[in-house]
């Protein structure tokens, strides 16, 4: 088989990062990096000299999105080898961001935040702090080749891509139709479900993305096309797609009605609908968040519940009678 997965160990609570290397006789892609520490690095030097290679062999480098457990290591992996590397259009304003749009960031999650609820400006400053401290964690290089629904992967050209926003806006999938193969990155995990991050909108002044939303029409997407094995960002293989797919689905809207029902009675802030949800969690806050929002998002747009906004900028739910 032309597709190896090589795990690498990181510091984040998921535990390691599944990468690939494809193989053909003429090019020798990596498909994510990593993180950016030594460890890391150095786990996968053993594993492609394993496979009769090292960093310096590397042509390319894809990138499912830009999350730093897997483009973290990118900038070192690119002065070493040299390799090109390719992803969406929307990565590398992310993984390379200036001071304008680290601002830009900052004054969008501000304002999220607000509108959730989180009225305490020391507190919800802290939490913005950490969401924008998180691009320093990227692996920054810049993109080569952008990558676009239907592309065929320069090198392996039985891989088409596959784009699948929602976990970030810039994800995608490779799909390899002839032997029924995806590579994953983090669009679809066995062990737990991808959250669909808050994000700001690529351009400034667009409307906010609504992320869940997003997600699922690209679940739908993978959903409907023919495949034998998903090769993920994280934990084992993925062969029942489909069954995994509606679980997914189905505890979306588990979690959807548990929403409507929290408006129903009497939560109208998105930070108190998000510790009833969440009471143990509330110090991973932009996880918990995202998936609070991604639901209210949802439900609003279906009809569900009702979104108005404070003078102060906060958001109020309400039921739809």
């Amino acid at each position: 088989m032309s597709i190896h997965k090589i795990p690498l160990p990181t510091s984040f609570e998921i535990g390691d990062v599944n990468v690939y290397l494809l193989r053909e006789k003429e090019c020798l892609t990596l498909i994510d990096t990593g993180t950016s520490s030594s460890v890391g690095e150095q786990a996968l030097e053993k594993s492609l000299a394993e496979l009769g290679h090292c960093v310096e062999d590397l042509d390319q480098i894809v990138l499912t999105h830009y999350h730093a457990d897997h483009a973290g290591l990118l900038e070192r992996l690119v002065s070493r080898s040299g390799a090109k590397v390719y992803a969406h259009p929307l990565t590398e304003r992310l993984i390379l961001p200036t001071a304008e749009s680290l601002a830009e960031r900052a004054s969008f999650f501000d304002s999220v935040y607000l509108g959730m609820g989180i009225t305490d400006n020391i507190k919800r400053q802290t939490v913005v702090d950490e969401i924008v401290g998180y691009q320093e964690e990227m692996g920054q290089a810049g993109i080569d080749v952008e990558l676009h629904e239907g592309d065929r992967l320069p090198g392996h050209d039985r891989w088409r891509v596959i784009y699948t926003p929602g976990h970030s806006q810039d994800h995608i999938s490779l799909y390899q139709e002839q032997d029924g193969l995806m590579v994953l990155g983090d669009h679809l995990l066995q062990n737990i479900s991808s959250n669909a991050f808050i994000e700001p909108p690529s351009t400034a002044g667009e409307e906010r993305p609504k992320t869940l939303m997003i997600y699922r029409e690209a679940l739908r997407k993978v959903n409907e096309l023919e495949w034998k094995v998903g090769y993920p960002g994280h934990f084992e293989d993925i062969y029942d797609y489909r069954a995994l797919i509606e679980k997914r689905f189905r505890s979306q809207e588990k979690r959807a009605k548990s929403v409507v029902e929290l408006v129903q009675a009497g939560k109208r802030k998105g930070i108190e609908i998000c510790s009833t949800l969440f009471p143990k969690s509330m110090n991973y806050l932009p996880l918990i968040m995202s998936e609070t929002l991604g639901h209210l998002d949802w439900m609003t747009a279906e009809g569900m519940i009702k979104k108005s906004v404070t003078d102060a900028g906060v958001w109020e739910y309400s039921p739809v009678k």
